[in-house]
């Protein structure tokens, strides 16, 4: 699927703080995040037309069917409405759902929440480790980060990455955190004490991961025609494109190995040509749907930052840093908050604010091009979106 959004526009950001564990009530997070959203907006509750939420597995909620429950926090009663799960890209997905029902003239204004309550969870890996294939896959003891960790020794052996090169991202991560008082982790970890973690699936260790998260983030969407003197985000080019589920089928492809991420160059492709931009580095910002800093590196050949054996000198050069021509996470990122239901709705968000000026501390200077990628299930699912500013 790809569209061009040149008639759609974000014109309101709300997101709580990220934590390991919120104390409220999902449908108070709902709520806040929301209101902080219509605030930015200018708009009320009564204008909206369409509420799309997206939460992950109910599994990790710790009850069934939670969207009952906050939904109606996040205005749904009486509204076109649904609830949207597809993994990691499920607050994207979410937003996607909205922007397609506005461009077929089912409403003029939309809110868009991603949702997510993980540590309800009694565990959050046995929810997540059941992602993969019960014949073929299970049995080999994978799981989401051994799975990462597959992934980065073969990126390892293709193009020549090493541990140090991943600690300097994280390394960077760390310090855009500092500057967002929204991040769960604000600590600016130097590549030495990321090195110095406790390693988890060699090669990847606690820092070179994202922390366990929750939180809320609640967007606006709306017709560029009913929004005119609004300060908004353009959406000026998005696109999703999915992969077969089995990791295994995904090796020695003709049309691209599990690590070159097929899916993410196409969509990032798709957006590019309909927002006019040529690469990824035309943009002023780039916030990467990325859990692990070996899974950012894998993004940067498919967004068109170099190819994909040039990706280690890419790292050398500093290329992403505050101050340089595209800053990469200026939010952190997810090794700084990853709440699983919200984080691909979060980079959207995030691109938003910053083309629109209000990303506070973590502002880019002139920041007027932003590009936010999504990625889901076992990496299957993979989304890109270009916002400008207006």
């Amino acid at each position: 699927m790809s569209q061009g959004g040149n008639e759609l526009a974000i014109i309101g950001v709300g997101q709580t703080p990220y934590r390991r564990r919120h104390e409220g009530s999902t449908s108070e997070l709902v709520g806040a995040a929301v209101r902080e959203a219509l605030a930015q907006a200018g708009v009320s509750a009564h204008d909206v037309d369409i509420v799309v939420t997206g939460f992950a597995p109910d599994g990790l909620a710790g009850e069934n069917c939670p969207d009952k429950r906050f939904m109606a926090a996040a205005g749904a009663i009486g509204r076109w409405s649904m609830r949207i799960n597809t993994g990691g890209t499920t607050g994207i997905a979410a937003a996607y759902a909205g922007m397609d029902l506005l461009e077929a003239g089912r409403g003029d204004i939309a809110v868009i929440v991603g949702v997510e309550r993980m540590a309800q969870a009694r565990s959050v890996p046995a929810v997540f480790n059941s992602i993969f294939d019960p014949i073929y896959e299970r049995d080999t003891g994978l799981s989401t980060i051994s799975m990462c960790a597959l992934r980065a020794s073969r990126m390892m052996s293709l193009w020549g990455y090493d541990r140090e090169l991943w600690a300097g991202v994280a390394e960077r991560n760390f310090a855009h955190a500092a500057r967002n008082p929204l991040a769960q982790i604000r600590q600016p970890y130097s590549q030495e004490e990321v090195l110095a973690s406790r390693m988890l699936s060699w090669p990847i260790a606690q820092l070179d991961a994202c922390p366990v998260s929750e939180g809320v983030c609640a967007i606006v969407v709306a017709r560029e025609q009913v929004v005119t003197g609004h300060t908004r985000a353009r959406v000026t080019g998005r696109a999703s494109t999915s992969d077969t589920y089995n990791m295994g089928d995904r090796f020695n492809r003709p049309v691209g190995d599990l690590v070159e991420m097929v899916t993410l160059k196409r969509s990032a492709r798709r957006a590019y040509d309909l927002a006019g931009l040529r690469s990824g580095r035309d943009a002023d910002v780039l916030e990467i749907h990325a859990p692990f800093n070996s899974a950012e590196t894998m993004a940067y050949a498919p967004l068109g930052l170099c190819t994909a054996p040039d990706g280690p000198d890419l790292v050398r050069s500093g290329f992403g840093r505050w101050g340089g021509d595209t800053v990469i996470n200026p939010s952190g990122g997810p090794q700084a908050a990853n709440p699983v239901g919200a984080t691909a709705l979060i980079r959207l968000a995030e691109c938003a604010q910053q083309v629109m000026g209000t990303a506070g501390e973590r502002q880019v200077a002139g920041a007027r091009v932003a590009v936010a990628t999504g990625q889901g299930g076992a990496n299957q699912f993979s989304t890109c979106t270009v916002v400008t500013a207006a």
